[in-house]
């Protein structure tokens, strides 16, 4: 059990549990909250927070938060210490609601009997090299890929034309303003910020276009909206969505069945988007019961 000072500092780091509690109620909720997450871990993570600033503080107790909601009341496990070390020197630095759910998702997915799988090291590093545009198209356009494929058949997105099928066709407008929806960055400079980005470390496949429908039907399928961004799901991008849901190691051939809507609280599913090569009606409300 953290020592007293370690559990005040806990406590203030998870300023949200407990919010109309004793204080001695909170600091124990949120000490337990601790220990539950990161087991042994969490005397010696609660003395490293002890020099941290407000604001970095409420980054990892926001993660944390989020990594045990995804872990649905699962009390057993240990964190790998390398895993703790990237939520305590990288997550501690982002203040984006998006960012926090991977990380708690990642975090959620490292608990084992030993501890000794850090595999989520990877995971969290690749989410916070990346910018808070790059994760929210990510996130947005394999958010409808788990919604529109779930339960799709004969679909083994472990082979590449599989992947090529599963194409994504998002309405442009629609797009671009959940993508930079209280960003400060112009649409014109953070679509392809995004989209390229997610290209160079393979989160997203190399077919992709950005155009008019006259432009790019002239190089594939006919595009579903006048004005299109058009994308194509890739190993890496899918398993990262698993991590973010918390769940470890998500294969592809796993995604149609397994990966899940979330996040629907805080960012919208988006209503323009179909699958040019499958025919789906995945609306956002039919999907509504599984966020």
């Amino acid at each position: 059990m953290p020592d007293p000072l370690t559990a005040a500092t806990i406590t203030k780091a998870i300023e949200a549990v407990g919010a109309e509690r004793s204080r001695e109620e909170a600091q124990a909720a949120a000490t337990g909250l601790f220990i539950r997450m990161l087991g042994p871990a969490a005397d010696e993570i609660g003395e490293a927070l002890r020099r941290f600033t407000e604001f970095r503080l409420r980054n990892v107790g926001r993660v944390i938060t989020k990594a045990a909601d995804k872990a649905g009341g699962t009390d057993h496990g240990i964190v790998n210490p390398r895993v703790a070390q990237v939520l305590l020197e990288e997550g501690s630095y982002c203040d984006d609601e998006l960012i926090a759910e991977y990380l708690g998702g990642a975090l959620a997915a490292s608990r084992t009997p030993n501890g000794r799988d850090d595999r989520a090291v990877t995971w969290s590093g690749l989410v916070t090299s990346l910018s808070s545009l790059q994760v929210r198209a990510h996130f947005l356009v394999y958010r409808e890929w788990a919604a529109r494929l779930h339960g799709v058949p004969d679909l083994n997105l472990g082979l590449g034309a599989a992947r090529h099928r599963a194409m994504a066709d998002f309405e442009y407008g629609e797009f671009v303003r959940a993508l930079v929806n209280d960003s400060d960055v112009a649409p014109q400079e953070g679509l392809p910020h995004s989209i390229l980005g997610l290209l160079r470390v393979g989160l997203l496949d190399d077919q992709y276009a950005i155009g008019s429908r006259a432009a790019i039907g002239a190089s594939g399928p006919e595009a579903s909206f006048e004005k299109v961004v058009r994308v194509t799901p890739s190993v890496v991008g899918l398993e990262l969505y698993g991590w973010a849901q918390g769940l470890p190691g998500l294969s592809v051939t796993d995604f149609l069945s397994k990966a899940k809507v979330f996040g629907d609280q805080f960012l919208p599913r988006l209503d323009k988007v179909k699958l040019p090569f499958i025919s789906v009606s995945t609306s956002p409300s039919e999907n509504a019961a599984d966020s």
